[in-house]
């Protein structure tokens, strides 16, 4: 785990880096869109698994405030480095085990907590960034902008598979993540995966109402992962990603963690007003070293 790039595999293998939501496409799902252009212009291309990617693809749907940091380790000197953590984005290898862990479904779940079904080939990249940001709204410094808020308050209601169908049918998110396509970005419209593929998948842990959830739009509704305790939510999260990895540790399944973190510039900026308001013109100046080298 620590220090593995999946970003490589994906470059270097198209088809075997596919979402796991398109290995169900059906053929005939795709000769619709080779006979409709505007089925092909409503596809989502397979986007890199790099943090600034993410980051650039955040501002395009308009969030301003928050970046993207690998992780390469989980222990509590690494995550400090990176607070405020606003939410986590795990990638990896998709087996198909078995999850026997409850689901809540809408009725169970807490009021405002954002899940939704996944049913978007190609987008779990994007599903999981928005699992966390749209669960994040309330947090400091972080502004989700017009397109992210119209979707949550348009979504909020509605069932987790409709959730999903209007992440699909919002154009200004699925334009900003097909900005990041790779030279072969509808390849998964042609080969559907098979046994031998390698298939990736990204899930959310996030923070909400005092408890931790984990988010992954392939399963019926958010795990309750429990209470975030006094040390924050970051050490609940911290087990079940451990767990997890521990699981396939045998297998040498490759995986890659980001954080959703507070953005380094607008963070910068505001150390740098402090200390010129406190009249510390040497901070200031420390202050203002760094956000050049942030530029």
């Amino acid at each position: 785990f620590y220090g593995l790039r999946i970003g490589a595999a994906f470059k270097s293998s198209p088809h075997s880096s596919r979402d796991r939501s398109n290995s169900s496409e059906q053929p005939a799902t795709r000769d619709k869109r080779a006979a409709n252009p505007t089925l092909a212009i409503m596809s989502w291309c397979t986007i890199e698994s790099d943090p600034g990617v993410f980051t650039e693809l955040v501002e395009k749907f308009g969030v301003k405030g928050c970046e993207f940091a690998e992780l390469y380790s989980l222990d509590d000197a690494e995550l400090a480095t990176h607070a405020p953590v606003y939410g986590l984005v795990f990638l990896f290898k998709w087996t198909g085990e078995r999850d026997d862990r409850p689901c809540l479904d809408a009725d169970s779940a807490p009021p405002g907590l954002f899940f939704a079904k996944q049913v978007v080939n190609n987008a779990c990249a994007t599903q999981a960034i928005l699992g966390c940001l749209l669960n994040s709204a309330d947090a400091e410094g972080l502004e989700l902008g017009s397109t992210l808020g119209d979707l949550k308050t348009f979504s909020l209601e509605l069932p987790y598979d409709m959730r999903g169908l209007a992440i699909e049918n919002s154009e200004p998110i699925r334009t900003a993540h097909n900005a990041f396509a790779r030279p072969e970005p509808f390849v998964s419209e042609e080969k559907r995966a098979t046994k031998d593929d390698d298939v990736f998948h990204f899930i959310t842990y996030v923070p909400f109402g005092g408890r931790v959830y984990e988010l992954d739009g392939l399963k019926a509704g958010p795990v309750d992962l429990g209470e975030a305790g006094a040390a924050g939510w970051l050490p609940t999260a911290r087990a079940a990603i451990e767990a997890r990895i521990q699981k396939y540790a045998a297998s040498e399944i490759k995986f890659n963690l980001m954080a959703i973190v507070r953005d380094k510039r607008a963070a910068l900026a505001e150390r740098k007003a402090l200390l010129e308001a406190a009249g510390d013109a040497a901070g200031a100046a420390d202050a203002d070293a760094q956000l050049a080298d942030e530029a």
